[in-house]
């Protein structure tokens, strides 16, 4: 680039000044209402344009749809029925008989088009701890430089991103990857996403926004226990017991349980719980029972001793008077008879 010496510059800035200051018709006057119009692709468009100089040879608008020359006129309306052209970039121009002998004003217009879809692209799960992208699509949106993107967990903004600096008139597709590290309790948390078209003043209220199908993404995580990993129980001789093992997961942990089999122990797993049922206990049943919770991340091991006691003293003696009794009867009807 050239660089203008100082003294020079100087003088032009000085001639400038003269120049708007000695002549009160030198001055470009051109009013444009709406000063700026915000039109949604496909709607109709009204804008006037006008001058208070009355030096004036004609006005009009230069536009590659609707051009409109008005000769001997103040005022010059651009009109569109159905605005369908994304680069019309109109100006209004006003030629006077005094310098400066034509104006030229460009239209503060903002055409939009809301998004084609909204959508989110993401793992088919996450690993707890792990950070994944979780990304937000937008298709076929204008201008994308008033468009916001934001990832939500439930009310909660993950994350977002504007496109400021995007000069594209036309409709494109915007691409947002929102790093995400999940915990235990996002398992089962429902994403959404929310591109919404900030067009400031003109613009329609609220903002235009499209929300994205709501998505489950599964965070898998090793099983943990639901209750204590060591427990002491115990249970009569001949009686009946049942232990209890259960593990949180993701996936779903399967259980299996060690200990000697035996014709009066039962395995039973539902909705999550894993149980060992023992009937008729006896001193063979007295161990301990590990119960393993497993999934592909881990597992999540349980020790539950059983003790088996004998038979209550007074119910020895009970069922001994019982017996004493029945042979003295007998006895003593073999004496009878």
């Amino acid at each position: 680039m050239e660089v203008r010496p100082l003294h020079i510059l100087s003088v032009s800035l000085l001639l400038v000044s003269i120049t708007t200051s000695g002549v009160s018709s030198a001055v470009c006057d051109v009013n444009i209402d709406p000063s700026r119009v915000v039109v949604r692709f496909g709607d109709p468009v009204t804008v006037n344009c006008s001058t208070t100089r009355e030096d004036v040879l004609g006005a009009g608008w230069e536009s590659s749809v609707n051009p409109v020359n008005e000769p001997n006129s103040k005022i010059a309306v651009w009109n569109v029925s159905s605005l369908t052209v994304w680069d019309a970039e109109p100006k209004c121009f006003i030629n006077y008989m005094n310098e400066p002998r034509q104006c030229v004003e460009k239209l503060d217009l903002v055409i939009y088009k809301y998004p084609e879809s909204v959508s989110l692209i993401a793992p088919d799960f996450m690993k707890i701890g792990e950070e994944s992208n979780i990304t937000c699509q937008v298709l076929d949106v204008a201008p994308i430089r008033y468009l916001s993107v934001k990832l939500y967990k439930g009310d909660e903004q993950l994350g977002s991103r504007s496109f400021t600096h995007d000069s594209a008139v036309f409709p494109v597709n915007g691409n947002v990857p929102i790093p995400v590290t999940p915990t235990r309790a996002d398992n089962g948390a429902e994403y959404t996403c929310v591109a919404e078209l900030q067009l400031g003043p003109g613009g329609p209220k609220p903002n235009p926004a499209k929300l994205s199908p709501p998505l489950k993404i599964p965070v898998f995580y090793k099983p943990s226990l639901l209750s204590a990993a060591e427990e002491n129980v115990e249970v009569r001789d001949g009686g009946s017991i049942v232990l209890k093992c259960s593990a949180d997961g993701s996936p779903a942990p399967t259980y299996e349980w060690k200990y000697p089999k035996a014709d009066n122990v039962q395995e039973i797993t539902k909705d999550g719980v894993s149980t060992v049922n023992i009937t008729r206990a006896s001193s063979s049943n007295a161990r301990v029972y590990e119960c393993h919770a497993k999934n592909i991340y881990g597992v999540a091991m349980k020790n539950i001793t059983l003790t088996v006691k004998g038979r209550s003293h007074w119910i020895g003696i009970g069922v001994l008077s019982v017996a004493v009794i029945a042979v003295i009867v007998l006895i003593y009807r073999r004496i009878k008879a």
